[in-house]
């Protein structure tokens, strides 16, 4: 029968013929459970196997036994046997041998043994006491004398060799292949093309690198010394050309030892239960479509319910059909990652999500895929969106958001008030312009729920079991991995239901009476998912919408950057460098923020704030500036005076060496009052932020905002988080301040970092 992958047995140190059995089994004696390890002696390309069993069976008629050397016990090599095959033999093979090692790509990966470990005997717990304090044999009489009045030292024998630890499973790479479905425990040929038709099993795995057979182009690794923890990751698996049999399965990565198969997702009808295939890698059954050319999966990995990373793999089909003209048939590349690592103590820090989402798309068309909740309880789905559709529904999102800010779906044209001013308007014309514009606005956040979030849920009975899912106030991940360009406003999601048809639509009472209390309305129960009119079409209530019930998160996956940023560590006061300009309602803007409890440093001039940015690591990056566009493409970050301007493009950091990848601060982008630059220009920043800044996060806008607006969010997100609040709950709060002010405007502030991100003290 197969052998199963807990047959195996992993804990092995790989030593040398010359290393002394005292030197050995002192290192056994230092780890947990030391009659479990074996001793892998390497005799030159074939290898014999030890257990602290062994050598105490065999000590009894040797003299000084600590100081022999392991040839000394272990002079005949054990039988191998190769993983990738069924291992039925390797059972036969037990019977004339205790062990019998097993190789994949010709080098140790586990060993099937015949002697369950039990406690250890007698002799053994002799001889691991006295490896314990062992020490090398000294070679010849001590002589007592004196050479020019200095003792003569004792000689020594020569240290023993460095016992050097096999790497069980340490290299953990992500390997994907595709194996036929009459063999699946075998990796096809990576230039043998796949036949249109045909169904096969994608494969995927965690562990040592299979480079004759993955077809990663360029593997990840996973480092053994981040690992202190068992973490398990969801694989989920979308593709608009192949057909899936089961989309999902998931992986548990320990911290020592070999990932294993968790929950599976297909398993071929003739392999037995037990098979090890079936522990070491995910299966997901596909039928590659019946007519040759190029298809495509993406391959997802969620931890707590958060896109970690994504993978596009790439196949030809048919005889002819190639990838690129060096005649690559198949891929697989990482085009999404916000953890290179996927190291547990890193993921285990994020919180539990509600929602998924990740665009993601060719040229003329998008999709968009959604995963919710974790495990067995998965909601999964996608559709596909053409581009010209996916861009109105941004563009009339937005439109609704300047609507309310200025008066007109149109740019800013440095004429129209802000409407929202509280210099200019009183409380209750305030109040009048929030109630008409969050009418509005519903109509275009519903609009965005019925085409994305309501499709994607796949179906009418799924739809409605996302919708109640997310009724209460949760954590929202938006994943973009094509361009901060084209960001779906999330904040602006309208999930209440609405009839664009009702004509007499009122603003919902409940929400009415917590504004006029005074109360805090993150605890008031419109906000809480306790909203008594969310399945009334004629009323609009602002808790519909995502960006006022949910902590949302759009973390820029940093390809080319650090792991992403859950916490940024200060001591003393956490310190923020500013970049401004000098904009006529500046006030005491910059005041208030220190008082907070930051230590504030602050530049209008470009080279003063260049030496400000080298000589110091803050915590917050604020920029309170103007956007501007140079040659009608280069994007700038304008600071100083309308007499004396100083620009920032995002080459100047990486010119000017500007990093701060110990630090990791958040950045704010305040571009007031900007006109020639629109906002989704301006977040080309994001990348140069995060990718060679190494920020933690951004921090920005969808649409132009004015100082009152700027001033307001800046201040309480600032409180907020330096009082302990993360990224996703302290913009949440602070667009519900805003609203208890009667300004819904709030929902244009957009967060590029984890939902979870927060300031954390240093012990």
């Amino acid at each position: 029968m197969p052998i199963r992958s807990s047959d195996l047995r992993r804990l092995l140190l790989r030593v040398s013929p010359d290393t002394l059995v005292g030197a050995a089994l002192k290192d056994v004696c230092g780890r947990q459970r030391p009659t479990e390890w074996l001793l892998l002696v390497d005799l030159g390309g074939a290898y014999a196997v030890l257990g602290v069993e062994d050598i105490a069976g065999r000590v009894a008629s040797v003299s000084d036994p600590l100081n022999q050397p392991l040839s000394f016990f272990a002079s005949t090599a054990c039988p191998t046997a190769d993983v990738e095959e069924e291992l039925e033999d390797a059972q036969e093979r037990l019977a004339g041998s205790p062990y019998v090692l097993v190789l994949r790509a010709n080098q140790p990966y586990g060993v099937l043994s015949s002697r369950p470990v039990q406690a250890a005997s007698s002799a053994a717990r002799l001889l691991l006491s006295q490896a314990a304090g062992w020490q090398p044999r000294i070679q010849g009489p001590v002589v007592l004398g004196l050479e020019e009045g200095v003792p003569k030292a004792p000689v020594s024998q020569p240290a023993p060799p460095a016992i050097e630890p096999v790497q069980e499973r340490s290299d953990r790479y992500v390997n994907t292949d595709f194996a036929s479905e009459q063999q699946p425990a075998r990796a096809l040929d990576p230039k043998e093309p796949l036949q249109p038709g045909q169904t096969y099993f994608f494969r995927l795995n965690i562990g040592e690198l299979e480079a004759a057979t993955t077809i990663e182009a360029a593997p990840t690794q996973i480092q053994a010394f981040l690992l202190d923890r068992e973490i398990d990751i969801d694989v989920v698996v979308f593709s608009e050309t192949f057909a899936i049999e089961q989309n999902s399965g998931s992986i548990t990565i320990p911290v020592s030892g070999p990932t294993r198969v968790k929950q599976r997702a297909s398993a071929p009808a003739a392999l037995p239960a037990n098979s090890t295939l079936l522990d070491d890698r995910l299966l997901f059954r596909v039928r590659a479509p019946a007519m040759p050319g190029l298809a495509e999966l993406r391959v997802s990995m969620y931890y707590n319910g958060m896109l970690i990373q994504s993978r596009l793999v790439r196949a030809a089909l048919g005889a002819g059909q190639a990838l690129d003209k060096a005649g690559t048939l198949r891929t697989s590349l990482l085009d999404f990652c916000l953890s290179p690592s996927m190291a547990p103590q890193q993921l285990a820090a994020i919180e539990p999500h509600t929602l998924s989402l990740m665009l993601n798309g060719d040229p003329g068309s998008h999709e968009f895929r959604v995963v919710s909740g974790s495990g067995q309880n998965l909601i999964i789905n996608s559709v596909h969106f053409p581009e010209t559709e996916l861009i109105n529904l941004i563009g009339n999102a937005r439109g609704a958001l300047r609507l309310a800010a200025w008066g007109t779906i149109e740019d800013w044209d440095n004429v129209q008030p802000y409407r929202y001013d509280p210099t200019l308007y009183s409380r209750e014309a305030l109040l009048a312009n929030c109630e008409q514009d969050l009418i509005r606005m519903a109509a275009e956040g519903a609009r965005l729920y019925d085409n994305i979030i309501n499709t994607l849920a796949g179906g009418f009975d799924a739809a409605d079991k996302l919708r109640d899912k997310m009724r209460s106030p949760g954590v929202i991940q938006m994943a973009n991995k094509d361009s901060v360009n084209q960001v779906v406003p999330i904040a602006m999601v309208y999930d209440s239901l609405f009839d664009s048809q009702v004509s007499n639509r009122s603003l919902c009472q409940t929400f009415k009476d917590s504004l006029n209390s005074g109360r805090d309305l993150i605890d008031e129960p419109c906000f809480k998912g306790e909203c008594p009119n969310r399945d009334n079409v004629a009323v609009v209530c602002p808790s519909g919408f995502w960006g006022f019930r949910h902590a949302i998160g759009m973390p820029y996956p940093a390809l080319q950057g650090p792991e992403m940023a859950t916490e940024i560590p200060y001591t003393g006061d956490p310190l923020m460098d500013i970049a401004f300009y000098q904009f006529a309602g500046l006030g005491g803007h910059f005041d208030r923020l220190a008082g907070f409890g930051f230590q504030t440093q602050r530049q209008s001039e470009r080279d003063q704030a260049i030496t400000m940015f080298k000589g110091s690591k803050p915590q917050l990056l604020y920029w309170y500036c103007h956007g501007v566009l140079k040659d009608d493409s280069t994007p700038l970050l304008k600071i100083g005076t309308e007499a004396v301007p100083w620009y920032f493009d995002t080459s100047n950091f990486r010119a000017n060496r500007i990093r701060w990848i110990e630090q990791r601060p958040l950045v704010m982008i305040n571009g007031c009052h900007t006109t020639a630059l629109s906002p989704d220009r301006a977040l080309s920043f994001v990348k140069t932020f995060v990718e060679q800044v190494a920020a933690a996060g951004v921090i920005g806008t969808g649409i132009t905002i004015f100082e009152p607006l700027a001033q307001a969010f800046s201040e309480t997100f600032m409180e907020l988080f330096r009082t302990g609040d993360d990224v996703g709950t302290a913009v949440r709060k602070s667009r519900l301040r805003l609203l208890q002010q009667g300004n819904p405007l709030g929902l244009v502030y957009q967060p590029f970092a984890y939902a979870g991100l927060k300031l954390v003290k240093a012990a």
